[in-house]
């Protein structure tokens, strides 16, 4: 699977990944969003993609609003 990155930022006590690489932010835009929903984890996934953070760790789905 390939990886695509994204920058979690936290405001207002929500989370939202903003993706970093140019595959993530061409996906992000297709899905017509500025951020990763929670509901593209699974889409990207079936595409062969894994959500990920600046660190490596998997962005998973509850964390996101």
């Amino acid at each position: 699977m390939k990886d695509l990155t994204f920058k979690l930022e936290s405001s207002y006590g929500r989370t939202r990944a903003y993706p970093i690489d140019q595959t993530a932010i061409l996906l992000v835009r297709l899905a017509k969003s500025k951020t990763l929903l929670p509901q593209d984890i699974g889409t990207f996934a079936g595409l062969g993609y894994r959500c990920v953070d600046r660190d490596g760790f998997e962005i998973q789905p509850s964390i996101l609003w």
